[in-house]
């Protein structure tokens, strides 16, 4: 009779290999030194914009003044929220929010998959790669003036290396949405305690990259209703991982609004505190 090894299909087995087989393809690291410049690369050369560069065979760089371009280049890039998603080849992608009531991914709701041609007709990267001047002036506007949305841990940690360095650097607001599961916090039941130790593997994963980011100045972490229905005492233990993210105003913790955690915010606000969680809370 044939022999089963053992563990080969057990639950942790198959969430974490779904976990690594997910994963997109990084970055290779030649395209990162030739074809896109990182920060020092383009802080090291003499800025167009200001150095009387401009291309003079182009009617919008070379009549209009640098003070101009960057404003209008700011209201083409700036002030949107990003929706990062997975696309079904595994390649990342992004969603813009309409920032109204029928965004369909701010109401919980999975988004729909994204296909590579339409990706490529609304991508962010049409205007600054119109030319090097245009890219030089208004590529990290990108990354430093828009909120990144991630409505699964997994799409953080899986973003990370596929786009380069400075630019993952660059970031300053991230909001994170997860309808988690509660029985990924740690438990007595046998059966609990594999879910737990799988997803906090990538959970603890998620929370070391946000304390490495270098420009993050707001995140949110959102923990959805349609999941998340734990007591307070186990919330601290859930978020000790991110005991190390300290930014300059904190950051938020926004729990389901309903009458049970509304009661307890207060004590759960404290309980963080003492614990060394600089985070702000309330119900939303």
């Amino acid at each position: 009779m044939a022999r089963i090894k053992q563990g080969v299909f057990s639950w942790e087995d198959v969430l974490a290999q779904r976990y690594q087989n997910n994963k997109p393809t990084a970055l290779p690291r030649s395209r990162r030194a030739s074809a896109i410049p990182d920060r020092s690369q383009v802080e090291k050369q003499p800025a167009p914009a200001f150095e009387g560069t401009e291309q003079v065979q182009s009617g919008l760089l070379a009549k209009l003044s640098p003070e101009l371009r960057l404003m209008i280049w700011e209201t083409v890039l700036g002030g949107m929220r990003i929706h990062i998603v997975q696309r079904p080849d595994r390649q990342m992608s992004h969603v813009v929010c309409p920032l109204t009531v029928s965004c369909n991914i701010c109401r919980g709701d999975s988004p729909q998959p994204v296909k590579r041609k339409a990706q490529l007709v609304g991508s962010l990267l049409a205007l600054p790669m119109t030319c090097r001047q245009i890219y030089g002036e208004s590529i990290y506007m990108l990354y430093t003036m828009n909120t990144f949305e991630f409505s699964n841990t997994w799409s953080l940690t899986y973003l990370r290396p596929t786009i380069p360095s400075d630019f993952w650097n660059a970031i300053r607001e991230v909001e994170l949405r997860w309808a988690f599961p509660g029985h990924w916090l740690p438990s007595k039941d046998p059966v609990k305690t594999i879910y737990f130790s799988a997803g906090r593997q990538q959970w603890d994963e998620t929370c070391k990259t946000l304390t490495r980011m270098e420009s993050l100045q707001s995140f949110t972490l959102q923990l959805s209703g349609s999941w998340f229905g734990e007591p307070v005492e186990k919330i601290p233990v859930f978020l000790e991982p991110l005991r190390d993210l300290n930014l300059k105003q904190g950051w938020k913790l926004q729990l389901p609004k309903q009458p049970y955690y509304v009661k307890e915010i207060r004590n759960i606000d404290g309980d963080l505190r003492k614990r060394g969680i600089d985070c702000s809370v309330r119900a939303a």
